[in-house]
Formats: C-alpha cells, sequence, structure tokens
C-alpha cells in the first residue's frame, strides 16, 4: 500500500557523539563561581593582613589633652573651692555607680561587652555614607570614640579614621573592658566645660558621680548628653534642645528597659531632673582670692623646695591642694568687714568714696584661717588682705614687741621686721607699715613665737601626699573644729585701708 510518509534516516555517527552545545546558565554558574572564589581570597587576604596588623600594632601615647585634668582647690574641711585647668577628675571604675555605667551603654553602646572594639553596624552606616559623599563619618562603639578621643585627633579624614579603626581593635583584643569604660567616662565630654562624668555630675548637679548609685533619672541625663553635649546644655534656654534632651532621655531610660538594667515600674516613675545652675567662671566672688593666694604662697614655696607644684604645674592639672581656710572663720570675716562698712556714705562723702578694708585670721602656727581681700575677685583682683600695706598708727607696739622677742636685746630687730615683711615709716621713732594678713599673725605671735603665715597645709596628686607645709605638722588636725578666741587671732587683728594705703 503507498503511504505519503518519509523514509527514516539514520542518524550521523559524528553528530551523535559531539558533546551537547554550552548553555548561558552553565557559563555564569561558572563565572559566579570563580568570582566568589576571588572575593573569598581577597577578604581572607585582607583578613589575614589586618589581623596581622592588629597584632602589631602599637597603641600610641595619648594627646596632650587628654591628659589633662584639673587642679581642685579645697578648704579644710574638704569641701571644694574651685578648680583650675581642665575641668576633669579621672575616677576609679567601682567610683561610678553601676547605674551611671548602664545609661551610658545604653545611650552608646548596648553591644559593648560583645564587640571586637569597633561597631560593625555603624562602621557600614558611615562606609555607605562616606561613598555617597556625605560627611565623613566613623563607627559609633565606645571604644572607637574613646580612641578618638584619648589618642587621636578629631580631624575628619580617612587617614586619621583608618588608624582609628585599627587602634580600636587593638585595644578590644588587649585591654580589659572595664578599663575601656572607665577611661572612656573619664574623657568624655558633656558640655558646660566639663570632660569626665565625675565634672559632669558636679557641673549639671553639684555632686560627685559617686553620689549618684539609686538616681537612675540624673544618670540617664548625663548618657543622654553625650549625644549632641552643646545642644543638650542649652536645653534650659531653648524649648527645642529641651524637647530633643528629653526624647532622647526617654531612649536611654527605655534601652536600660529592654536590657534588663531597670524594671518598668520604677522608669515610669522616674520624673526628669532639674539641673543646677552654670556659673561659667567659678573664680567670681571671694573664690578668686583664695585660688590666687594659695597659688602665689606655692609659687613662693617652689622657688625653695621644687617639689611644692608652682602655677605652671597646677595648670596642667590632676593635683588637690588642701588650703589652711576654714569656712566658719571666712563667714565671722564677712560679717566684721560687713559692720565696719555699715557706717560709711561713699556716695555722700568722698572720704568714704575709696575705702577699701582688708582682714585676716591666722593661727598661732601661722596656718591662714581666712581673710577678707575684696567683694569680688573678677571685678577688683588686687587683694587687700595680702597686697595692701600701709600704716598700722597705735598697732606699731604690737610688732614692734614682736619684734624684739623678750625684749632683752635689740640685735637683728631691723632683720625680723623685714622677715615679717612689717617696713619703718618716717625712721625708726615713726608707726610702722604692713598688710592685714601681716599684722593678724602679728597679735598671734604675741602668745609664742612668731610664723609665717601659710595659706596651704599640703598637696595630693593621684592620692598620694606629694608636698607638705612645713609648719603643718603642728596644725590641729580636728578639721571641722570651731575657731576659739583662745586659738586664733580675734577679729580685732585686721586693717581697715584706703585706696592709697
Amino acid at each position: 500500500m503507498d503511504t505519503d510518509e518519509a523514509p527514516e534516516i539514520p542518524p550521523d555517527p559524528a553528530v551523535a557523539d559531539a558533546p551537547p552545545p554550552d548553555r548561558p546558565t552553565g557559563r555564569w554558574t561558572r563565572r559566579l563561581a570563580w568570582t566568589a572564589g576571588s572575593l573569598a581570597a581577597v577578604t581572607a587576604l585582607a583578613l589575614g593582613g589586618l589581623a596581622v596588623a592588629v597584632r602589631t600594632a602599637e597603641i600610641p601615647e595619648p594627646n596632650d589633652f587628654a591628659i589633662r585634668e584639673a587642679t581642685v582647690f579645697l578648704r579644710a574641711d574638704g569641701s571644694r573651692i574651685a578648680q583650675v585647668g581642665v575641668n576633669r577628675q579621672s575616677v576609679g571604675f567601682d567610683d561610678i555607680p553601676e547605674v551611671v555605667r548602664r545609661a551610658v551603654l545604653a545611650a552608646e553602646d548596648r553591644s559593648f561587652y560583645d564587640d571586637p572594639g569597633v561597631s560593625l553596624t555603624g562602621l557600614l552606616r558611615a562606609v555607605k555614607n562616606n561613598l555617597g559623599g556625605g560627611e565623613l563619618q566613623g563607627g559609633s562603639s565606645i571604644t572607637q570614640q574613646y580612641v578618638k578621643n584619648h589618642y587621636l585627633t578629631q580631624e575628619q579624614t580617612l587617614g586619621r579614621k583608618g588608624r582609628e579603626l585599627l587602634i580600636s581593635l587593638k585595644i578590644g583584643q588587649d585591654v580589659p573592658k572595664d578599663e575601656v569604660l572607665r577611661a572612656y567616662l573619664n574623657t568624655a565630654f558633656f558640655a558646660r566645660g566639663a570632660y569626665g562624668v565625675e565634672a559632669a555630675a558636679r557641673a549639671y548637679f553639684g555632686t560627685p558621680v559617686s553620689e549618684l548609685g539609686d538616681d537612675p533619672a540624673k544618670a540617664a541625663y548625663l548618657a543622654a548628653l553625650l549625644q549632641s553635649p552643646y545642644r543638650y546644655a542649652s536645653a534650659p534656654d531653648d524649648p527645642e534642645a529641651a524637647e530633643d534632651l528629653r526624647a532622647r532621655w526617654d531612649y536611654v531610660l527605655d534601652g536600660m528597659v529592654a536590657e534588663g538594667w531597670l524594671e518598668q515600674p520604677r522608669r515610669a516613675a522616674l520624673v526628669f531632673p532639674d539641673v543646677v545652675g552654670h556659673r561659667a567662671d567659678e573664680l567670681a566672688g571671694e573664690t578668686g582670692y583664695l585660688v590666687d593666694a594659695a597659688t602665689q604662697y606655692l609659687d613662693g614655696q617652689h622657688r625653695q623646695d621644687p617639689s611644692a607644684p608652682d602655677a605652671a604645674m597646677l595648670a596642667r592639672g590632676g593635683y588637690e591642694v588642701v588650703t589652711t581656710y576654714r569656712p566658719e572663720a571666712m563667714t565671722r570675716l564677712r560679717e566684721g568687714v560687713a559692720q565696719a562698712l555699715e557706717g560709711l556714705d561713699p556716695v555722700g562723702s568722698a572720704a568714704d568714696r575709696d575705702v577699701r578694708v582688708g582682714a585676716a585670721t591666722v593661727a598661732r602656727n601661722g596656718a591662714v584661717l581666712g581673710f577678707y581681700g575684696g567683694a569680688d575677685y573678677l571685678e577688683r583682683g588686687y587683694n587687700d588682705a595680702l597686697q595692701a600695706s600701709g600704716p598700722v598708727g597705735d598697732l606699731a607696739g604690737v610688732l614692734r614687741r614682736v619684734a624684739l622677742g623678750d625684749g632683752a636685746t635689740k640685735d637683728g630687730y631691723p632683720e625680723r621686721l623685714e622677715r615679717m615683711l612689717v617696713t619703718e615709716v618716717d625712721g625708726e621713732r615713726g608707726t610702722l607699715a604692713t598688710t592685714p594678713m601681716r599684722l593678724a599673725a602679728a597679735f598671734v605671735a604675741l602668745y609664742g613665737e612668731y610664723r609665717q603665715p601659710y595659706h596651704v597645709s599640703e598637696v595630693r596628686k593621684d592620692g598620694q601626699v606629694v608636698w607638705r607645709a612645713p609648719n603643718a605638722a603642728s596644725e590641729p588636725r580636728t578639721p571641722h573644729a570651731v575657731v576659739e578666741p583662745g586659738q586664733v587671732a580675734p577679729a580685732a587683728p585686721a586693717g581697715s585701708l584706703d585706696e592709697s594705703g
């Protein structure tokens, strides 16, 4: 039967044995595998090189500013007068309450104890921003912030950020986390001129940081400041800054709750804290006179004994200067001066217009318990108690008696007057002139030997006494004792001098 079907053609053996043609999917698979292998090799080499770089890197010396601290001047009872230099006082890890440490972690770096020294998410965010042409940024880990502040500069360059990354990894590898956190909390800036959490607690709440141990509201306030110190410090006068600070404060507390560091019921009951007023210059009023007198005294002692820090050393910071000044003596002197000025009429009487009063109280061993040098150091730095030398009138007999000693001989009399900083006026038969401070010291010498007045009992650095006044061994060791009439010169041994002396 005839059909329309074509005859079957047998396959060509050459064609049947040929390999199938390449498909696009196979080519891309091999290319991707090659690319992935190359990237893996490059990444391994980079990580290996980074590991070697970190292992061989050296942690540099701190920058000059990072190691500067405040020099603190204290009264005899331990209360603070003022501080000079960089407003920073380093404190130990255990002196910083746990609630403060956790508040800072909640604000700045909640993975601090787990990260290698850098924040990977912060680093990726910075890389994206930098490649996109934005402002140069760095990671946000506490270690990186510490490295930038303590070892490097604030310049925004890729080179500096590369060093920051390397040093941060090195510190993360070699330095205990508690030590890094302590160092960070002692160098971070909080505005109001405060560097470190100790200075910040005093600047905003008028208290040492150690007293914030049961106050998460204040701890969160300090931690919130770290994000934008200058802006948030203006909150008392700027409603927008106040609103943003309150939001950041809430963020910190909510973070503490999320981390299990604060119970929700207590968090809900917390009230946004009030801060103390900011005094830009601590040397106003009588404070400047006290600091200046103590510094001048140490300057003089340094010329005789280099272990006594002079003004330049005090400005570099880190010292505690324990003065001999007692609050109760200062109060009595201010009250006495106020009474002396009550009878004057500077507006209606030309004679009363330029009257200045200086007063001082000195203990038997020469310790200056207090003085009145003027109303406000910033308005008039001249110290009427220490610098205003004038004739003492009928009180010259007291000075002569002290200079003559037992009265048996006049040998050495001029030298003794000179040592007391007393000068003759109109010859030996005339009166004598000196300062209220020296006159007070002479009155005390009526009960015994004349001693040079001294303003500082000891100086400490890093908790150790580095210098002690020669007369301090005989100083009464009861810092809160009330000044008794038999122990110190009464209020009368003080001079009232006009502007010309």
